[in-house]
Order: structure tokens, then sequence, then C-alpha cells
């Protein structure tokens, strides 16, 4: 549901499997869980707090 509401807003959502675990590409700028674009389509995120939540993990990364 959250990919077609984001589509529908005009944002482009990639689809990848990682090693078995579905992330969605969203604007070719951030990736997010599945459970995150469940949270994101029950109004839990809005898109700039899953932003947020992306690029707070991608710090995190980076200082491992």
């Amino acid at each position: 549901m959250a990919i077609e509401a984001l589509k529908q807003q005009g944002h482009t959502v990639n689809t990848y499997n990682r090693e078995g675990t579905f992330w969605y590409e969203i604007d070719g700028r951030m990736l997010a869980s599945a459970q995150e674009m469940g949270e994101l389509a029950d109004r839990v995120y809005s898109l700039t707090e899953l932003e947020d939540l992306f690029k707070k993990r991608k710090e995190e990364q980076g200082n491992n």
C-alpha cells in the first residue's frame, strides 16, 4: 500500500532483494526495509521521518 501511495505522489520506488531481505529504494536516495514500508503505510512514520531513519542507519554503518 505504501508503494502505491508514494507512486501516486510522484515518487519512484524500486524493490531489491539483498541476501534474502527485501529493501525498497525511494527516489533513488534512500532504502527502507519491508517493516519500515509497512509502518509508512500505517502512518507510523512520515516520509521525512523515514528518510531521517535511513540517514541515521547509514551513519551507524559508517561508524562500524
